[in-house]
């Protein structure tokens, strides 16, 4: 239903840090309305941690394309929900292939650990996310990859769950590793060719984007002009492998807008990986699963796949979670100063739906149909439910800036936005990253290939 913030978030904190006397006046939400945007929502208890039913999903939601659950980073209970429905959706309608919010070097090293159960390569996948503090290297990440291999173990192989990367580069050094395994699998590579690659792998760990794209796009250009002998040396496959790669490298130069490259590389690897009549699910940051634009514009992936002429246009579904109660993992240098803790990470409780600084109208009047530390799924698109009708409103404490805020569009229902609703109450945050690991210390010293 609605996003924390957006997408900016330090200038956003650096202003929250001056409401903190003010919080008392966000806190308190709007009166119920009556005609509150979740009435006549069929809901559904789900256990967790466990196996739900998902008994709220009729036949049309399993006749979908593209399952999407959104989230905000860093509370632990969406990696329940994540892993569940992927495990119900495999089972109830042959999803094999987990839509990433990682890059395509990132999704090949997670689908060989995989394969091997190597814990080193799994552990490097997450070295970037872990040096930046990101809100995705976190434990329970971790242990839902592990989990996804583990239910590998119990499936046929046609029924086993792949990992599909469609975002940006995230890590430009495992890229250049990449790079370099889809180069060993050439066989007689000219060595015009062989030049143009080294120096693409050469330039991603220590350029700029802006550099690099130049020298990715050059390399790009030079395969095409002898795609013949490059095709030969490398197999169609590898040969098709390796133009995606190159082409996300050189999205600085050609296509800076991050929405705009997930678009770009979901409609690439449809055909490369075969997919165009496969149902697809993943998880993402709730700016991602939106199915209409906002009032300032933005179209995120999931709008792009609505307004495209893309055969899953018409039959993609978003699952929003929102939190009430519920902490979520924090860089704690990232955080205004009186919110931060000792600790490299903070778990703070400021960013929920109910306040203190964003509140959702209705959320009181659906929390008051709910138990404390439950997790909810709501059907916001049920025959007669008021979200097929009523506009998502949203409320903002004073003094963040309208850049921070994301408007949903007044005159459309809410379900021109998502579909489905996860109420998640007082859930714990995620685990943040075990640096000292020695697994993640090796993996960060030695390439897995």
């Amino acid at each position: 239903m609605l996003a924390l913030f957006p997408f900016r978030r330090p200038a956003l904190l650096l202003a929250a840090s001056l409401l903190l006397t003010r919080t008392a006046h966000a806190q308190t939400p709007p009166a119920a309305s009556p005609d509150s945007v979740f009435a006549g929502t069929p809901r559904e208890t789900l256990a967790l941690p466990g196996t739900p039913d998902f008994r709220l999903f009729d036949e049309a939601f399993y006749q979908n394309q593209l399952f999407l659950l959104g989230e905000a980073h860093g509370v632990q209970r969406p990696q329940e929900i994540d892993f569940a429905l992927l495990r119900h959706l495999n089972q109830r309608a042959g999803v094999r292939h987990y839509l990433a919010e990682v890059d395509c070097a990132k999704a090949y090293y997670l689908n060989e650990y995989l394969r091997t159960g190597d814990e080193p390569t799994l552990r490097r996948v997450f070295a970037s996310w872990v040096r930046q503090q990101a809100q995705w290297g976190n434990e329970d990440f971790v242990r839902k990859i592990q989990r996804i291999r583990a239910l590998n173990a119990t499936l046929p192989a046609a029924r086993r769950i792949r990992f599909v990367g469609i975002d940006g580069l995230q890590d430009y050094a495992l890229a250049a590793d990449y790079l370099a395994v889809l180069q060993a699998r050439a066989n007689k590579l000219p060595a015009s060719l062989t030049v143009r690659l080294d120096s693409v792998r050469a330039a991603l760990p220590q350029a700029g984007a802006a550099t690099f794209a130049g020298v990715a796009w050059r390399a790009q250009q030079a395969l095409r002009a002898d795609e013949p002998a490059a095709r030969r040396a490398l197999g169609r496959a590898t040969y098709d492998e390796l133009q995606h790669l190159l082409t996300n490298a050189s999205y600085a130069r050609t296509l800076p807008s991050r929405e705009a490259q997930i678009f770009a590389n979901y409609q690439a690897v449809l055909p490369l990986y075969h997919l165009e009549n496969e149902k697809l699910y993943g998880l993402w940051g709730t700016g991602h699963v939106l199915q209409s634009p906002t009032v300032d514009g933005h179209r995120a992936f999931a709008s792009r796949v609505r307004q495209s002429s893309l055969p899953a246009r018409n039959k993609v579904v978003s699952l929003l979670c929102t939190t009430s109660g519920s902490r979520m993992m924090y860089a704690s240098a990232q955080l205004p100063a009186p919110f931060r803790t000792p600790q490299a990470y903070t778990a703070t409780d400021k960013f929920n739906h109910d306040g203190p600084l964003v509140v959702l109208r209705g959320i009181e009047a659906l929390k008051a149909t709910t138990a404390p530390g439950s997790t909810t799924l709501v059907k916001l698109d049920a025959p007669g439910a008021a979200a097929c009708r009523l506009p998502v409103q949203v409320r903002y404490a004073p003094g963040i800036p309208a850049a921070q805020q994301l408007q949903f569009d007044p005159q459309l229902p809410a379900t021109a936005y998502v579909q489905y609703l996860l109420l998640v109450r007082d859930s714990g945050p995620t685990e943040p990253p075990r640096t000292e690991n020695a697994s993640l210390n090796q993996a960060q010293a030695q390439p897995a290939r």
